[in-house]
Parts: structure tokens; C-alpha cells; sequence
């Protein structure tokens, strides 16, 4: 891994004015592309209902291509299934690229609908204008020996296709959410949207072909006649008459091509077009394919780090947005994002120095760090970021900026697994456990501590004291569960009441062990110095907190409803880097 200049915390950033030297900084160190982006065009859809409504009015907008990289497609969806189904039948020019996880996406078949068989037939119905794929990890092939003998739960624990990106002609929608029911109605989730931003849309549109070309193709088995009258008979059928219905439970099959029969690709200057303008060189093997996706993805990284750089003047001239894709993918040994963080930590510790040069006084004088995840569980290198001895450690110099880490988890109540059947109804406890774990840590190295008694953040919704070096929160709102994930960076301001981020992380990673060792994750690293973007990320903030009320002590975890039995913390101990 890397590793920072020390230098450069004091030579390169600039102390509160200069953001998206962040972002030039991790680019350039970690030879990532960089995209240049107006911050008018970057959207925060706020509410589940508005995501789906959105959802549902970009498939029947788009002109050209549908690109969508989700976890799974709730077998509920028919409505999903049925406007996708539509807008393709009304436009043949529109293109449609699925990919999700082979694991996931198959899990209730064949007793029951699947995302696999809600959606297999838009292949066969459109077979010009639709790619399916499911990826699988290179240590499960689907129906061996080994993914049958774990279990259909207990397979997904080695690996998934976790990214989240929904992708409409030339705007994007960056997210940690599914396309599923709770994920429409009732599930705390982020969404940003980033609307015609072509070159952006090229890469993430790239980057799920590359991914289909190792994963399987999803192909429907079912009878061909009612697919055809329902092709025929499209616009006057809704989701749920019997005729779809049939559809949505007929059987699939899954074929390896090694990416030969894709419809779509990249061309020489990143724009996706038809594969026969541009065939792939090679084919992936049906085994031992790990290797070669490595490499492929190493150079898809490098090339479009060129382009980037060639396109830099010419391309969104009142730029005030930076935007750093950073993908982290263990199993293939791509880890851009946990490669960013000790560059992360740098800039972080920038903040801490006042430059000279400054002429006016900081009324609000610590920089926050807000972090979240609905499945806490911090890897060993965010748990470093956290409780770093260089961050926190009190200096002599009275410029000196202290750092406050705010981290928000789910509580039980809105674990997604709460009031589960069977072993997965321990997953609540085991993620009190783990918190608690890393709790006894802060208390260890004192950092539950006020920075200064006199210090307090008069933007918080919750806060009522002093700030602490770190604090834990868990969030609960009758009915729903949580599944944000994010990382925001407040750096000190002049005014005491304005908190406003000028950087954050937004996409599928949980920054949890699991993330960084064994799911496919892409998450946008966005920095700016605009203040209505700004303004935006801070409402993020303060909307997640709003419902963050529950403060994590000694004594929140010494309570008799979170005590966690001896079983649950033996299994935690045991399954810990697949959660």
C-alpha cells in the first residue's frame, strides 16, 4: 500500500478554501481517475418513495441505455420488472445492462420467484437490446458441490456483486440501497444523483460490462409462447395479470461465455457501443478467471486515469466538483478505497494546523468526521482512521485543530435482520457485540472524552454538551430499518453554527472487513467548494442524526437488553470478517 508524504500536510492543502485538493491529492498518489463535475448537477434524492418514484420515470425517460449494478432485485418487483419490460418494447434503440449477484439473485429459486426468474425473460424478449449477468465469486461457482453443502444463506457470506449504481442514458444515481420493497418505503438509505455527466456515466457503464464479462449469463426457460404473446400484448397488460405472473415464475438457466456474447463495450475513447465494433481480445475461463479480472480491471483503471487527464480542459470549464471512483474488490486484489484512507488520514491532519496566512479567527474550531453504516463493524484500517494517536494527540502549537469522529450505526430495532427466523436472528446481537468491542477501545485510549468543556457543536440536532474526540450513536425511527452508509468531512469554519462537509463518501461499502476483503464495492469519493453542495451534504448529515438520539457508553452497553449471550459471541468471533 502506499504510503503518504509527510510533508504534505503541511506543504500541500490548503486550510479550509481548498476541498478538492483531496481529491487531486488521491488521484494523483493512487494513479485513479478524476472527474471534473459542476456541483449543479449533483442532486440528494431525500426519501425511499422519491428514489423509486425516480427509478420509474428515468426507465420510461431513457433514450439509449439502462445500466444497473444492484445486489439483488426484490422478487416483489413486478412493477420494476413490468416498466423495464415497457420502456424496452417501446423503443428498440434502448439499451438494458443488468448485473447482479448469482447468490443473491437466485436464492428462492425454484420453489419460489427469484430475481433470476422475475427478470430472465427480458433476455429472451429482447435478445438485441438486454444483457442479464450475475456475478459469482471466484471461490463459489453456482450449484457446486461447496455452495450447496454451505447452504443458500451462508454461501453469500463468501463474496457478492455489492455495488450499487443505477445508470440512465447520461445521469447517474450513486447509492447503498437495493432495488427492493423495504429499499421503496420503509429503509433509511442515500441516494445522489449526478445528472449528464457523460464521461462519468461511460466509466461506471464500462465498468459493469467489464464485471459482466466474468459472470453468467441469465437465460429464461420458460414457455416461449406466452413470452411471445406477452411481448405482442404489452402495453395492455399490467404487472399482475396471469399471464406475467407465469412469466415471472418460469425456470432459467445460467450459461458461461466469458463475456463473448455481450451486446455492448467499450470503444476507444470510453463511449459504450455494439461489441462487434470492438470484440474482447480474450475470454474468461469458467474457473481460475481471477487473475486475468485483476489485470483487466488494473488497466481499465490506468486507462481511464488517461482519459481523464486528456479531457481535463475541455470538459465542464466552471468545474467546482471533483469526483474519485474508488473501487475496492479483495478477492480480485483491487483496494482502491482502503488505499485512499491513509491519504484520507493526511488530509484529515492538514485540518488540524491553522496557516499563519490566515487573517481571520475560527469560531468554529475542530473539524468533524461523520461516519456511518447500518452494519457497523469498522475494518482494522477505518478503525485506525478513528482512533488514530496522530489525529487525536493534543499538540502545543494554539493553532492546533482538534478532531471529533461522529459515528451512527443502526440499533437493533433497525438492523435489517431484526426479528429474523433462525441463526440470522443473532445478527442484531452480534453487531451490539462488535460495538462494544470497538467502544471498550475508545475507553481504553480516552477518547470518550470532551476535547475542551467549552467546545461544543451548536449545529448538532442531539448534542446537548461538550464534543468528544469519538462518539457512537445508534439510530431508530419506529418502522423503518437503516442501511446508510457514508463518510462526511466538516472542516473548521469562522462561523460557530455553520457545519458544512466539503467532502464525502457515497456507495455500496459498509467499511467493514467484509467490504474491504470479499465483496465487489464502488463508492464515489466527491469534493467541493461549493457552498449549495455543501449545504447538501450537510443536510445529510443532519437529517441522519436528527433520529441518532441513542448515545453508546459504558452504560448504554451495560444494559440488560444488550447483553449479548455467550453463543452469539462465539459465532461473532468466528464468522466477524463475512459481516
Amino acid at each position: 500500500m502506499p504510503t503518504p508524504d509527510n510533508n504534505l500536510a503541511h506543504d500541500s492543502f490548503a486550510y479550509e478554501d481548498e476541498p478538492n485538493k483531496l481529491a487531486h491529492y488521491v488521484s494523483q498518489e493512487l494513479d485513479l481517475p478524476m472527474f471534473k463535475a459542476s456541483s449543479a448537477s449533483i442532486h440528494r434524492i431525500e426519501s425511499p418513495r422519491q428514489f423509486y418514484g425516480l427509478l420509474k420515470k428515468k426507465i420510461i425517460q431513457a433514450k439509449r441505455r439502462i445500466f444497473l449494478a444492484t445486489l439483488y432485485v426484490g422478487k416483489e418487483e413486478r412493477e420494476l420488472a413490468y416498466f423495464l419490460c415497457r420502456a424496452l418494447a417501446r423503443n428498440p434503440a434502448l439499451q438494458l445492462t443488468l448485473l447482479m449477484d448469482a447468490m443473491r439473485a437466485t436464492r428462492e429459486s425454484p420453489k419460489s420467484v427469484s430475481s433470476a426468474s422475475l427478470l430472465s425473460h427480458l433476455a429472451t424478449m429482447f435478445p438485441d437490446q438486454v444483457d442479464i449477468r450475475l456475478y459469482s465469486t471466484p471461490l463459489l461457482r453456482p450449484g457446486s458441490f461447496k455452495s450447496r453443502l454451505l447452504g443458500k444463506r451462508f454461501n453469500e457470506g463468501f463474496g457478492l456483486q455489492h455495488m450499487k449504481i443505477y445508470g440512465f442514458d447520461d445521469d447517474i444515481i450513486m447509492s447503498g440501497a437495493n432495488l427492493s420493497r423495504d429499499y421503496f418505503t420503509r429503509r433509511k438509505d442515500r441516494y445522489i444523483l449526478i445528472h449528464q455527466h457523460a464521461p462519468l456515466a461511460d466509466y461506471l457503464h464500462s465498468l459493469i460490462l467489464l464485471i459482466s464479462r466474468f459472470s453468467y449469463a441469465v437465460h429464461y426457460s420458460g414457455d416461449t409462447d406466452v413470452l411471445n404473446h406477452c411481448k405482442k400484448k404489452i402495453e395492455e397488460l399490467d404487472d399482475f395479470s396471469s399471464e406475467l405472473t407465469d412469466v415471472y415464475k418460469s425456470p432459467f438457466r445460467l450459461t458461461w461465455d466469458g463475456g463473448r456474447d455481450l451486446l455492448l463495450t467499450e470503444d476507444a475513447d470510453g463511449t459504450i457501443v455494439p461489441s462487434g465494433l470492438f470484440p474482447p481480445s480474450n475470454q474468461y475461463p469458467v474457473r481460475n478467471w481471477a487473475s486475468q479480472a485483476h489485470k483487466d480491471l488494473l488497466e481499465f483503471t490506468e486507462r481511464w486515469k488517461q482519459r481523464c487527464q486528456k479531457m481535463e480542459h475541455h470538459h465542464f470549464e466552471k468545474a467546482d466538483t471533483c469526483i474519485v471512483p474508488l473501487l475496492q474488490m479483495g478477492q480480485l486484489n483491487i483496494s482502491q478505497e482502503t488505499e485512499m484512507i491513509p491519504y484520507l488520514s493526511k488530509f484529515i491532519e492538514a485540518l488540524r494546523l491553522r496557516p499563519s496566512k490566515s487573517p481571520q479567527a475560527v469560531a468554529r474550531p475542530f473539524t468533524t468526521v461523520d461516519i456511518t453504516s447500518g452494519y457497523f463493524t469498522l475494518s482494522s484500517i477505518y478503525r485506525s482512521l478513528v482512533l488514530s494517536d496522530r489525529l487525536h494527540q493534543k499538540g502545543t502549537s494554539s493553532g492546533q485543530i482538534p478532531v471529533a469522529f461522529r459515528l451512527v450505526a443502526a440499533s437493533p430495532e433497525a438492523n435489517g435482520f431484526f426479528g429474523s427466523r433462525g441463526i440470522t436472528n443473532r445478527i442484531p446481537a452480534a453487531y451490539t457485540y462488535m460495538e462494544s468491542q470497538f467502544w471498550t477501545e475508545v475507553v481504553e485510549k480516552k477518547l470518550n472524552r470532551p476535547i475542551d468543556t467549552a467546545m461544543q457543536d451548536l449545529q448538532d440536532p442531539v448534542s446537548t454538551g461538550p464534543i468528544s474526540a469519538v462518539e457512537l450513536r445508534e439510530w431508530r425511527k419506529y418502522g423503518w430499518t437503516y442501511h446508510s452508509k457514508g463518510l462526511w468531512i466538516s472542516p473548521p469554519s469562522r462561523r460557530n453554527d455553520l457545519c458544512l462537509p466539503s467532502s464525502t463518501l457515497i456507495g455500496s461499502s459498509n467499511y467493514g472487513a467484509r467490504s474491504e476483503k470479499f465483496d465487489l464495492e464502488c463508492s464515489l469519493l466527491i469534493t467541493t467548494h461549493a457552498p449549495a453542495l455543501r449545504k447538501l451534504f450537510a443536510t445529510e448529515v443532519t437529517d441522519m442524526r436528527e433520529d441518532a438520539r441513542d448515545l453508546m457508553n459504558e452504560e448504554a452497553f451495560r444494559a440488560q437488553d444488550r447483553k449479548v449471550d455467550i453463543v452469539t459471541r462465539w459465532l461473532t468471533q468466528l464468522v466477524k470478517y463475512m459481516m
